[in-house]
């Protein structure tokens, strides 16, 4: 049962991470526009900046629960890569414990309450073009969301070994 949940937790960061990864395509053509534009036709835009920003945003923070899953954020390996496996899995209990369950933790459920006032107000930027601020705001707080649980996949893994000496 539990191995039936860690895949469908990673095959969701996959997919997910996968999907939102493509969004990398629209803005570096935005960004293209935008410096053709500005500097070919002395006609720069008010928007392409921001939703530039916004799609990158979106782009990060959805692939964050992928990055986790495959081991890929960074750390300081100096010492860390020198332990043995149960080793590292002592010390990311501890500090996924300790710091990783905190940090998310409060800005995922930080994030949906923002999320959810924005949504209700109707959120815009205040810039000129204004568009609506709140469905990055739901994205960062699925984001969140998604990290926590690939963090609890994580953490399940690393108990898992410690106990009966074999990885699921």
């Amino acid at each position: 049962m539990l191995e039936r949940i860690l895949r469908i937790i990673d095959g969701l960061s996959v997919f997910v991470g996968k999907l939102f990864s493509f969004l990398v395509l629209p803005v570096m053509l935005l960004e293209a526009v935008e410096v053709v534009l500005r500097y070919v036709f002395d006609s720069p835009t008010d928007w392409s900046w921001e939703l530039a920003t916004h799609l990158s945003g979106a782009m990060f923070i959805m692939g964050a629960a992928w990055v986790l899953k495959d081991d890929k954020h960074v750390r300081t390996d100096l010492f860390y890569a020198r332990f043995s496996r149960k080793g590292r899995a002592i010390l990311d209990l501890f500090f996924f414990t300790v710091i990783f369950f905190s940090f998310t933790g409060v800005l995922t459920f930080k994030s949906w309450d923002k999320a959810i006032y924005s949504t209700k107000i109707f959120e815009r930027t205040f810039s000129m073009w204004g568009p609506p601020l709140f469905p990055l705001k739901l994205i960062i707080a699925t984001g969140f969301t998604m990290l926590l649980l690939q963090g609890l996949a994580k953490w399940s893994r690393d108990l898992h070994y410690l106990i009966t000496g074999r990885e699921i």
